[in-house]
């Protein structure tokens, strides 16, 4: 899986281009229960990444093409940055990979699984304070602490919030010291210039509730027409100008 250290630091040149889109996607069962699933589609930057690269380097490279599923157990059990109560989260994951460059496609796929509320919302926390960032998974990939050394990562905008989760309600608010740190870290100075630069990352959230909803305060958020999926649409590089806007609270 070496050749993955290759790979995965190109998503922050994608994000960087706008070459990105973001499904985040949370199911919970009636007994609190469920599966968190996370897909990237980076298949618009596939000329990006031949000009990048080259088509030679990245064949030498092996990521010319592969389809393959990942099993998170055998990455986070070598990450020694890791506490015993992480690993327990995120050991039952999975990541799939899927990229054909002759046919433009380049995708990933993770989901987690999660046994109560409260599960889902350490799983929330481990995803978005850098535990499996950029850093840590490609350490573990490559079979070496790599704590340290990584890019920006698309899990540092989501760490700006707090996320609570219990039955009947489920909310994510902005944490102003988090967000004055993020905001003064200088690897992100590349971030603040594409937002003046109008660029878009699309970004999905949905969530699949047991119940109906009863109560949600963010104006994005759109109902089904059974009340029980929130999705909520928006572009990432606003966070900058408005992250107050992308928290909601929801009472089901």
């Amino acid at each position: 899986m070496k050749f993955l250290k290759y790979l995965f630091p190109l998503s922050f040149v994608f994000l960087m281009a706008g070459c990105l889109d973001i499904d985040e996607k949370v199911n919970i069962k009636n007994d609190g229960s469920g599966q968190m699933a996370m897909d990237m589609d980076m298949s618009q930057a596939i000329a990006m990444l031949q000009e990048y690269m080259g088509k030679d380097e990245l064949a030498k490279k092996g990521i010319n093409k592969m389809d393959t599923t990942i099993l998170m157990k055998d990455i986070v059990d070598t990450v020694k940055s890791l506490s015993p109560a992480k690993k327990a989260i995120l050991r039952n994951g999975t990541m799939h990979l899927n990229v054909d460059l002759e046919q433009k496609v380049f995708k990933t796929h993770m989901q987690f699984p999660f046994s109560s509320y409260g599960q889902l919302q350490d799983l929330y926390k481990t995803l978005s304070d850098g535990s499996l960032g950029n850093t840590n998974l490609l350490g573990g990939l490559g079979g070496q602490d790599m704590q340290g050394a990584g890019s920006p990562d698309i899990n540092q905008f989501n760490g700006i919030y707090d996320v609570s989760c219990k039955d009947g309600a489920i909310s994510k608010k902005l944490n102003q010291d988090k967000w004055k740190a993020l905001t003064n870290d200088p690897q992100l100075a590349q971030m603040k210039q594409a937002a003046q630069m109008g660029v878009e990352i699309l970004y999905t959230t949905t969530i699949v509730l047991p119940r109906p909803v009863k109560k949600v305060d963010n104006p994005l958020a759109k109902l089904s027409e059974d009340k029980k999926t929130v999705t909520i649409k928006y572009n990432l590089i606003d966070v900058f100008e408005h992250p107050e806007q992308f928290g909601y609270s929801i009472e089901y």
